[in-house]
């Protein structure tokens, strides 16, 4: 029961987050031994979080480092509700959704070399989403005669933002590494717009920690132009004995006007789509 100690003295204050700290000094003062952070700070579904977290309605967030301190850091949130408003449940999402079956208008010379591919990955999967105008078509995008190619990686980024929309406590967020699954320009309604994607693939639903969407969005906002929107893109892609269903929540768009209102619990989807892809 790792977190128990925070757990405890966040419970008796009234603060909502715990003061960001080392994880390996913390896990060393608490249990005698210095843990590896990483299973146990950077949490991407409900599966991954400690039962004692669920217990006490809380999530863990990892916020990168801090000078002269080694090691990962930490701060635990209390949630408003349950500790599932820090993650898109796929079941509230997607389980009403049948997904429609899409056919591509693009050539099979474009799509081919996918069908060879012995296993898909998360990047694998954007990549034909765009390619075959699946993704396109479901985010209502403009058609366009060039190729829609997404950015992918992973960087140090440095930025604050509030867990809770009801509250004003901050985190700092401090050269931590974020990645990201991807990032492509398209113009929808008349206006070129930036989506950022966080995707996940499997055989069957799951849940998807939301400061996995939140974190590249705060990391690309300073260098993205006021007038252009940011529209945050969560896919879900399961594999079936047909081909391939994907599954697409797609949040508000953000900018720099209203970023300030972005916080980690109201990152929520405001439309869903579903679509199967044959033979794939």
């Amino acid at each position: 029961m790792i977190y128990v100690p925070r757990i405890e003295s966040l419970n008796q204050s009234d603060n909502i987050v715990s003061e960001p700290e080392s994880f390996k000094a913390y896990s060393e003062a608490a249990l005698g031994k210095a843990l590896e952070p990483w299973p146990h700070i950077s949490i991407d579904s409900v599966q991954k979080l400690r039962p004692e977290l669920k217990q006490a309605n809380m999530m863990v967030l990892r916020l990168g480092s801090r000078p002269k301190s080694k090691g990962s850091f930490f701060s635990l949130i209390k949630a408003k509700h349950s500790y599932s408003d820090f993650f898109f449940v796929d079941d509230k999402l997607f389980s009403a959704l049948t997904p429609e079956l899409f056919l591509p208008d693009v050539s099979i010379r474009s799509l081919f070399p996918f069908q060879l591919l012995p296993k898909v990955t998360e990047t694998s999967v954007v990549n034909l989403a765009l390619a075959s105008g699946l993704l396109p078509h479901a985010l209502g995008v403009e058609k366009s005669d060039s190729l829609l190619i997404p950015a992918t990686g992973q960087s140090v980024f440095t930025f604050e933002f509030r867990p809770r929309s009801d509250s004003d406590a901050t985190l700092l967020h401090q050269q931590g590494q974020v990645e990201i699954d991807a990032v492509f320009v398209a113009k929808r309604d008349n206006k070129e717009s930036l989506f950022i994607v966080e995707a996940k693939h499997g055989d069957k639903f799951d849940s998807l920690a939301k400061h996995k969407l939140l974190y590249p969005i705060l990391s690309l906002l300073p260098k993205i132009p006021a007038s252009m929107p940011i529209i945050p893109v969560y896919l879900r892609s399961i594999k079936t004995a047909t081909g391939i269903d994907f599954f697409i929540a797609e949040c508000p768009a953000v900018n720099k006007d209203n970023q300030s209102a972005l916080t980690l619990d109201s990152l929520s989807p405001f439309k869903t789509h579903a679509f199967h892809l044959a033979n794939y």
